[in-house]
């Protein structure tokens, strides 16, 4: 039988009484580990009814059928384990749900994730960094994450990571020209990586400069050719209109 997706906006609470999920199985399920939590799959046919989870349960649940439009995911979170105490599973959780197509439910993780005292400086990095990216590229909200991003430059002014956001979150904004000085500094801090030379090249044809962005681009373009299999989204498409607007010398 084919599987289709379905995310209806479905939430339990596990505290000291079971939680009940909207499923009934046929037999005990097969119980896996995925990122955050459990995959939970029956491996009969099932009605849509009703199955208890007779233990507390942290993280998503991926509940999933063989028949169509039922699969779904619940957040099962135990209330005596704040979850904003827990980076570890904020990271976990945050992958996830940007994995699976829903990156605005990552937003209040990270936002939980920095409220925490004594936050290691590398996990706080990752959530200002991603946090800023996502109000920028799934709000559109991108004065705020350049806040962000200003912030966690504050105490970490070379850092070539936020440095590329930043300049990735202006092209977002429509402002090639902010992004560019940006996207140099990155560029050279990062003693040309690839994927910030590109992104640089970019911004450079945005803001019409041709030429310069066909020399940041033919650095590295076979380079990137390779890893375009591997790319995100985003990088992909980013790689594919340069290829287009920016061909090799020697095919024109």
């Amino acid at each position: 039988m084919t599987r289709n997706t379905f995310f209806p906006a479905l939430f339990c609470t596990a505290m000291f009484c079971p939680a009940v999920l909207f499923a009934q199985g046929i037999g005990k399920p097969e119980i896996t580990n995925i990122p955050g939590g459990l995959f939970v799959k029956w491996s009969a046919p099932v009605d849509v009814a009703a199955v208890q989870v007779s233990r507390n349960l942290s993280g998503p649940i991926e509940i999933m059928f063989d028949v169509p439009d039922v699969d779904f995911i619940t957040n099962i979170i135990d209330r005596r384990t704040p979850i904003r105490n827990r980076p570890e599973m904020i990271t976990a959780l945050a992958d996830y749900w940007i994995v699976r197509g829903k990156p605005e439910r990552a937003i209040p993780l990270y936002e939980e994730g920095l409220k925490q005292p004594n936050l290691e400086d590398g996990r706080a990095l990752v959530f200002q960094n991603n946090l800023a990216m996502l109000y920028s590229r799934t709000l559109g909200e991108h004065s705020k994450g350049l806040d962000i991003i200003d912030e966690a430059l504050q105490t970490r002014r070379d850092n070539v990571v936020l440095l590329d956001t930043k300049g990735l979150i202006h092209l977002n904004a429509g402002n090639p020209a902010e992004a560019v000085p940006v996207l140099e500094r990155a560029v050279v801090l990062s003693c040309e990586l690839p994927i910030y030379c590109m992104h640089l090249a970019y911004a450079l044809h945005q803001e019409s400069r041709f030429g310069r962005s066909r020399e940041f681009f033919d650095k590295v373009r076979d380079k990137l050719t390779d890893a375009a299999p591997n790319m995100t989204k985003e990088n992909k498409e980013m790689f594919d209109y340069l290829q287009l607007a920016l061909p090799p010398v020697d095919s024109q």
